[in-house]
């Protein structure tokens, strides 16, 4: 077997070149037969590979801007709903002085010892992990806030819920509570005792009479329902208000009475006009505010 390959090159113009002739060993034959499809291979491998890890890598970045562009609202969204709530929480504060309500606990009472963050809450991609420390840690640290901020807000919902019930309770007492003068005059006895005019002997007096003309109006000192109007007794044409929690006024004397039981009358409405029936000595409204059915000094129920 020849050792050598004759490699023969034929001029384009045999007149000005001659014919060429190389020997080559059949051992570089064979070993570039091997070496040219093993190079191309590596060739091909590391191109993929330059490709796989480029695009990873162009993954990688796109993935980071986007979490740094995450990462920017969120902080947003926490800095504007941390003012949110410090906002509703002075709003609470000064809404439970009003209501005579205890303050909170600045920290939410006890509303934070349940343990920290769940896990679950922290992101778990793995492009996560291409993140500086730092990185990782802000969005951490953005998470627990927002985790924070939840559980405050549903505090604060809660606690609004109460102030609400209670502001409502108290403006229904006092809408319900007489606090104004149901007739303008001048007063001619007072809550107490008293010499009676019809008997001369002392009398215990169980109300305010305010003395005016005959048909001076009389107005409701507080939201009440009427339960009563009519002639009773010496109280000749009189109308009874009930005002809830256990507050009633009478009004007695009166020339008309304006309102039918069953209505719902408000602070200041016309019920009625003084007047001189029953057992009267001249034109006056007899005024009268029982308290579970007790008589009270009327003067306590009036501010204006």
């Amino acid at each position: 077997m020849a050792k050598y390959y004759e490699i023969v090159v034929f001029p384009g113009n045999p007149k000005k070149s001659k014919i060429r002739r190389f020997k080559i060993p059949r051992f570089v034959i064979g070993l570039f037969s091997i070496l040219i499809p093993s190079f191309l291979a590596l060739s091909g491998y590391i191109i993929w590979n330059y490709t796989s890890h480029e695009l990873r890598y162009n993954k990688i970045v796109h993935c980071t801007e986007v979490y740094k562009t995450q990462i920017t609202k969120l902080e947003k969204e926490v800095h504007q709903a941390q003012a949110e709530v410090a906002k509703v929480r002075k709003l609470d504060e000064k809404l439970r002085v009003i209501a005579n309500l205890k303050p909170l606990d600045q920290n939410g009472g006890n509303m934070w010892g349940v343990g920290g963050i769940s896990e679950d809450l922290v992101p778990s991609d793995s492009n996560v992990s291409t993140l500086s420390p730092e990185e990782s840690e802000q969005i951490r640290q953005l998470h627990y806030d927002l985790f924070r901020l939840e559980r405050l807000s549903k505090f604060e919902q809660k606690s609004l819920k109460e102030l609400h019930e209670q502001l409502i309770s108290r403006k229904n007492l006092l809408d319900s509570t007489p606090s104004i003068r149901p007739a303008y005059g001048y007063e001619t006895s007072g809550f107490g005792y008293r010499i009676s005019p019809f008997t001369g002997h002392k009398q215990f007096h169980e109300g305010l009479d305010i003395a005016n003309r005959v048909g001076t109006p009389v107005i409701a000192p507080a939201n009440g329902l009427v339960v009563f109007t009519g002639r009773k007794g010496g109280f000749g044409n009189l109308i009874i208000i009930s005002h809830g929690h256990g507050i009633t006024t009478r009004y007695g004397h009166l020339s008309k009475i304006l309102v039918k039981v069953g209505q719902h009358v408000k602070r200041g409405e016309k019920i009625g006009e003084i007047g001189n029936t029953g057992r009267s000595t001249g034109p006056h409204l007899h005024y009268e505010v029982r308290l579970n059915g007790v008589p009270v000094n009327p003067r306590r129920y009036i501010l204006n």
